[in-house]
């Protein structure tokens, strides 16, 4: 089977390109792990290829075609100048910014309102929304496109490569039945964060020595009690949820945004910390189908027993409704990094193990963030005790949900794994896109700056096509 390109991934990198690829007539062979585009809610999260990781790191896994688009909950949001001049990403933000534009145009998305933000009483707001669709798969008729042929349920198993340009790519499925796909121009691995390494590092002879390093994440933390009176001071900022429950329909969203040095963090009024987070981690972690189950069903009932403890607290005077949510950003460190284990996956690949923690540079710039805002002295909500954030994040923190970093873009290959184009340093037509080509991970949802970093990935790939014709 021949085609112009390969793509390995269907979330919203892979999908991007796939969709813009075709429009130039090129076929596209698109490989996936998943094998449909719904999954049962028992399986939802298991990530197949994580063998070990920190009790507190929970990378998710869609277990769909459309990856993580189906579970990104139609945040749009583009990373700003600020962030990405925080670290070198070697592109021009009024490209990234110009791309943004064009594809909000093609997916009917208000540009005028990603990452609009403005100064109030000396504090920063940054503007998102919410989009109209969510699993990209379904939303670009993925299915129905006659020059793309999706390969559900295979994965890489192997890279036929001479003189640095990959000629074929064989793959597999759970059935054990091998295809030999040849490619014409190139191959791009949009598996992810964690994804892309964990192909890399078992595909690739010749690998770049940043190759999962720098694994950086985002980590959501609920902090602050705050009852229901009190919520009408803080809704700017409350997460669509509150909104609709105060009979507010819009879907633009707002947080106000810290800074400290290179580190940048969004706060939302968010309900309670949910009392079930310890028990959403170790679901995502088990892959016993049987307690999966009952974790689920324990859940709803612990659930609905809460609800009643929490109606019991509210007439006695104890009952608190919400809390801030704080997402950070983090510092790209090397010792954070995802590497082989032993164990192998489900194709035969080595799964990956997870090294993931806090810098010292990470907790003192978040600690100092949560004192200066909702601390004794904080200039958003006063809480007499003090909130140190390592210790709450231990206790029902989140993270795992936007792993980035781990085939960063560099000048060369000393200092990342693919150049400005994506490329990787080593190879001739070996593309990777994702928020793994991220040097630095933001504070936010990254589907839209990876949305927009593929769309311009597709029109160098075009570029570069038509410059060999000539």
């Amino acid at each position: 089977m021949k085609f112009d390109f390969a793509i390995i991934g269907s979330g919203p990198a892979g999908l991007t390109l796939a969709k813009e690829l075709t429009k130039s007539g090129f076929k596209i062979a698109l490989i996936d792990r998943a094998q449909s585009i719904e999954s049962s809610s028992v399986n939802d999260f298991f990530c197949p290829y994580v063998d070990n990781s920190p009790s507190f790191y929970t990378p998710v896994f869609s277990n769909q075609l459309g990856g993580n688009s189906a579970l990104w909950h139609s945040k749009i949001y583009l990373l700003s100048k600020s962030e990405i001049e925080k670290y070198n990403w070697h592109i021009d933000y009024e490209e990234l910014e110009g791309y943004s534009k064009k594809l909000s145009t093609l997916l009917d998305v208000d540009n005028n309102l990603i990452n609009k933000s403005e100064i109030i009483e000396n504090k920063e707001y940054r503007y998102s929304i919410r989009a109209k669709f969510r699993n990209l798969f379904d939303y670009f008729k993925i299915e129905t496109n006659n020059k793309i042929t999706v390969f559900k349920g295979y994965s890489p198993i192997k890279l036929d490569i001479n003189n640095e340009l990959v000629n074929k790519i064989i793959i597999k499925n759970l059935a054990e039945e091998e295809k030999i796909i040849s490619i014409k121009n190139s191959v791009i691995f949009c598996a992810g964060g964690l994804g892309n390494p964990q192909l890399l590092l078992n595909l690739l002879s010749v690998k770049n020595i940043n190759l999962g390093k720098y694994l950086s994440d985002h980590s959501h933390v609920n902090l602050g009690k705050i009852i229901e009176k009190d919520q009408q001071k803080y809704l700017k900022i409350a997460k669509p949820n509150i909104k609709f429950n105060c009979k507010i329909k819009e879907q633009i969203e707002i947080a106000l945004i810290l800074k400290k040095d290179k580190h940048f963090s969004g706060i939302q009024l968010d309900y309670k910390v949910d009392p079930i987070r310890k028990i959403r981690r170790l679901f995502i972690k088990i892959k016993n189908l049987p307690l999966r189950r009952f974790l689920v069903f324990f859940s709803f009932f612990f659930t609905k027993l809460n609800g009643l403890l929490y109606k019991f607290g509210y007439i006695i005077g104890k009952y608190y409704k919400y809390s801030f949510e704080f997402f950070f950003s983090q510092e790209p460190i090397i010792e954070n990094k995802v590497y082989l284990s032993k164990k192998k996956d489900e194709f035969g690949l080595n799964k990956i193990n997870i090294k993931w923690k806090f810098s010292e540079n990470d907790l003192n710039n978040y600690n100092h963030m949560i004192k200066e805002t909702i601390g004794v002295n904080g200039d958003l909500a006063y809480f007499k005790d003090k909130i140190d954030f390592e210790k709450n994040f231990v206790k029902h923190g989140l993270s795992g949900l936007h792993p980035s970093c781990t085939t960063k873009i560099g000048s060369d290959k000393s200092n990342g794994v693919v150049d400005k184009n994506l490329k990787l340093f080593e190879y001739k037509n070996i593309y990777v896109c994702g928020s793994s080509v991220f040097p630095f991970n933001g504070f936010t949802n990254p589907t839209w700056t990876i949305m927009t970093l593929a769309f311009r990935l597709s029109d160098y790939l075009k570029e570069r096509i038509e410059i060999s014709k000539k």
